[in-house]
């Protein structure tokens, strides 16, 4: 059994690796989604989002194979014409 002075200091040293690793992740994950934001733009009309401005309303276009996202401008656009 080791003394408690040494075991502190593997459990340090556990928690160091830890907290360097976790900040090496969320270092990659900003810079994926900072990557991923500049790629989002408006199927339609292809405006790209301001930098305040939440994607989260836009509408994903069930129409086309892939994930193709609609402004909420050209949403209501498209709701509008499909109306009438």
């Amino acid at each position: 059994m080791a003394p408690w002075g040494q075991q502190g200091n593997n459990m340090g040293f556990a928690r160091k690796i830890r907290r360097k690793q976790q900040k090496e992740f969320m270092k990659t994950f900003k810079k994926s989604m900072k990557n991923f934001k500049m790629q989002v733009k408006c199927s339609v009309c292809g405006i790209r989002p301001d930098k305040d401005q939440k994607i989260d309303n836009w509408h994903i276009n069930k129409d086309s194979e892939g994930i193709d996202l609609v402004c909420t401008d050209c949403y209501d656009e498209e709701e509008v014409i499909e109306d009438e």
